[in-house]
C-alpha cells in the first residue's frame, strides 16, 4: 500500500469511528425518549442512506453479493439484501440499546430452537466451542444466552487493534453491562494468552465463541471461491476435540420478534493427520458458516470483507 493510500485508508476510518460514535451516544439519548418502533425505522433510514448516498459503494456491494449467491437473480432481491446489508453494518448499536433498555419484553418475545443440540454438544464432555459469525444481534448474543442458563467465554480482537478502536470501546463497556458473569465469562483478546486460555476453558466442559468471518491466512473455499479466513475455531477443535455448534441470534419481522438457532454439532472426526484434519474441519466450518448467512443473508455485516479474503487468496495462490 502507497503512502497516499495509506493516508487516505487514515483519514476513512477517522470519519468512519466519528460517524459510528456519533450514532452510539444518539442512540443512547433517543432511546430514553422514543419508542422501539420509532429507533427501528430511525435505524432503517440511516442504512437506506448509507446505500443511496455512495452509488459506486452500492454498486460494489450488490456485486459482490450477487458473485457469491449466483442463484439469485433477481435485481430487486440483490438490491433489497444489499440495503439492510448496510442497515445491518449499524443494527448491533441498535440491538445492544434494545437489549438494554427492553430486556425483559426481547427474553419475552424470542424464540429458541435447537437447545436439544447444545445439550448433546455438551454431554460429550471436552466443551462447546460455539461457531458464530457477524450476523443478525451478534451483539447481544451473549447476554441472550446468559439468560438462557448458557453463557460462554467470546474470543475477539483486543479494541485496540480496531481501526475504529474509540467506538468497539464503546461498544465493550456498554455490552459488558447487560447481565452476564464477566469475571468467570471474560473476553479472551486474540493475544493474550489466547491457545492456553481457551483449551484452559474448554477442559473445564465450558463454552467458548469464536466468529469464523474474520481475516486470516487460511486458504478454504467460501461462496465458491478460495478465501483466506482464520482457522482459530478448528486449530482448537483439533487440540480439544471440543464440539462445534453453530448459532445464530436472528432478528425478525417485529421490534422484539428474534430466533435464537442452535445447529447441530458439526461432525466432524479426526484421522490423526493434523494438516488433513485441520482443512476439513475448515471445511465443515465454512460450509456451516456459509448455511448461517443464507438465513437472512441481508443480516450478514461482512458482505463488505468478503472480496477482500478472496483477492487475500487469489494472491497467495498466484
Amino acid at each position: 500500500m502507497s503512502r497516499e493510500e495509506m493516508t487516505r485508508s487514515r483519514y476513512f476510518f477517522r470519519l468512519a469511528e466519528t460517524f459510528l460514535l456519533s450514532v452510539f451516544h444518539l442512540t443512547d439519548l433517543l432511546f430514553r425518549f422514543l419508542p422501539p418502533r420509532a429507533m427501528d425505522a430511525f435505524f432503517s433510514l440511516l442504512g437506506k442512506l448509507i446505500f443511496y448516498a455512495r452509488p459506486g459503494m452500492r454498486r460494489r456491494l450488490i456485486a459482490k453479493i450477487a458473485q457469491a449467491m449466483p442463484e439469485i437473480t433477481d435485481e430487486r432481491e440483490l438490491n433489497r439484501i444489499a440495503k439492510e446489508a448496510c442497515t445491518s453494518a449499524l443494527r448491533p448499536i441498535y440491538d445492544l440499546f434494545l437489549f438494554g433498555n427492553h430486556g425483559e419484553s426481547f427474553m419475552r418475545h424470542l424464540r429458541v430452537e435447537g437447545m436439544e443440540n447444545l445439550e448433546l454438544a455438551a454431554a460429550r464432555g471436552k466443551g462447546v466451542l460455539f461457531l458464530g459469525a457477524h450476523l443478525g444481534a451478534y451483539s447481544v448474543r451473549l447476554p441472550v444466552m446468559a439468560k438462557l442458563g448458557e453463557p460462554y467465554t467470546p474470543v475477539m480482537y483486543h479494541p485496540d487493534d480496531s481501526p475504529v478502536a474509540g467506538y468497539v470501546k464503546a461498544m465493550a463497556i456498554y455490552g459488558s453491562s447487560l447481565g452476564y458473569d464477566a469475571v468467570d465469562n471474560a473476553v479472551i483478546f486474540a493475544g493474550d494468552n489466547t491457545i492456553s486460555r481457551i483449551e484452559e476453558r474448554l477442559s473445564r466442559g465450558g463454552k467458548v465463541c469464536v466468529n469464523f468471518d474474520v481475516d486470516g491466512e487460511f486458504i478454504v473455499d467460501f461462496f465458491g471461491r478460495p478465501a483466506a479466513m482464520a482457522s482459530g475455531i478448528a486449530h482448537f477443535a483439533l487440540n480439544t476435540e471440543a464440539a462445534i455448534v453453530p448459532f445464530a441470534l436472528l432478528r425478525g419481522d417485529e421490534v422484539f420478534d428474534h430466533h435464537m438457532k442452535i445447529f447441530e454439532p458439526l461432525d466432524y472426526g479426526l484421522s490423526g493427520e493434523p494438516r488433513k484434519d485441520l482443512a476439513s474441519i475448515m471445511e465443515k466450518v465454512m460450509d456451516a458458516g456459509q448455511n448461517m448467512i443464507r438465513e437472512d443473508p441481508g443480516q450478514w455485516m461482512s458482505w463488505f470483507g468478503i472480496w477482500h479474503w478472496w483477492d487475500k487468496a487469489a494472491q497467495r495462490l498466484n
